[in-house]
């Protein structure tokens, strides 16, 4: 577990409301219940801001993705500056800190942690060749010396906020493998389709908070397990012959449902009205096989408690070791 210990400014207080104080303490851990984030979300006071901070989430990701790609960046740095920006507004609100500067900080940030380093300028080309795809490159010689300095100003909070741990796991090793896994127990299985189809929608996932929910096999197996019901529909062949999903990739059924139903929502929020019906039919069957199956025996006590009252008890409850960043005040 990592920790840190630093002196919080007192210039700039409304920009740190959750970090008031004249110390606190960080202790990383790497996944949230829902009850914590939407604890976390209510500490923020977000209000009417929660559906804009949603659809912010995914422009920026979708932003990042584009920079990234421009970049040359591998899919995994993407993923990393994605889930690094997931967690910084965990903490800190869309009214404070301009979504698109966060997203160059953590493509930066992402560049360093995944060794495929580019320098600051070379970014900014990158975003102002996605902003402006018509207009001719930027010069980097144009850009502003407080501009670089903001940058970095946010990289050392994008860096304090994950306590300098930089141990972050993607899906996309876990899928190779589990396929190839289902391929020896089924053999006419085209696990090179089933694969490609649940990559695919792994990429996707970033756009949604998934990657501070779950650990990332359990991530892959929802995408495993939703690719597997969308290919069924176009060929029966793709039908995983009676698996024990939850066995077989060591995670709850319900967690690899509920990842599968949130790439479901992602798709019926960001899709065109006329090319739903498929997302929300494959919603309708897994929220019926969750029915028939009912309550998952060995859940613990307080995660039973959680999903049936979705009470919450606010900060004190928020600030355990039970979440990513845990703040004690002093």
């Amino acid at each position: 577990m990592e920790e840190s210990s630093f002196s919080v400014p007192n210039n700039n207080a409304s920009n740190t409301a959750i970090t008031t104080g004249l110390s606190y303490r960080r202790h990383y851990r790497p996944y949230y219940t829902k009850r914590q984030l939407l604890a976390l979300g209510n500490i923020r006071r977000l209000g009417s801001l929660a559906a804009k901070e949603t659809s912010a989430r995914y422009s920026s990701c979708k932003f990042m993705q584009d920079v990234g790609r421009k970049l040359g960046f591998p899919q995994k740095t993407i993923s990393t500056s994605q889930a690094l920006y997931h967690r910084f507004y965990l903490y800190y609100s869309i009214k404070d800190y301009s979504p698109q500067d966060i997203s160059i900080a953590c493509l930066f940030v992402a560049s360093k942690i995944e060794e495929t380093i580019k320098k600051l300028k070379d970014i900014f080309v990158a975003v102002h060749s996605v902003k402006y795809p018509d207009s001719k490159e930027l010069d980097p010689e144009q850009i502003s010396e407080d501009r670089k300095r903001k940058i970095l100003g946010y990289e050392k909070l994008v860096l304090e906020t994950i306590c300098f741990n930089f141990q972050l796991r993607h899906p996309y090793e876990y899928i190779i493998k589990f396929t190839k896994w289902i391929k020896d127990i089924q053999p006419s299985l085209d696990d090179k389709q089933l694969a490609k189809k649940a990559y695919e929608m792994a990429v996707d996932s970033y756009k949604t908070s998934l990657c501070i929910e779950y650990p990332p096999h359990t991530i892959a197996a929802g995408c495993i397990y939703l690719a597997s019901l969308f290919l069924t529909e176009q060929n029966e062949s793709f039908k995983v012959q009676g698996p024990l999903w939850d066995q077989w990739f060591l995670s709850r059924m319900d967690d690899i449902e509920d990842v599968a139903q949130q790439i479901l929502d992602l798709y019926i929020a960001t899709n065109p009205r006329h090319d739903i019906s498929k997302y929300t039919r494959l919603k309708i069957i897994l929220n019926e096989q969750a029915q028939q199956r009912g309550p998952d025996p060995y859940l613990d006590k307080s995660s039973q408690l959680e999903l049936k009252t979705g009470n919450m008890k606010g900060l004190d409850e928020v600030n355990t070791n039970q979440h990513t960043v845990s703040y004690h005040f002093e």
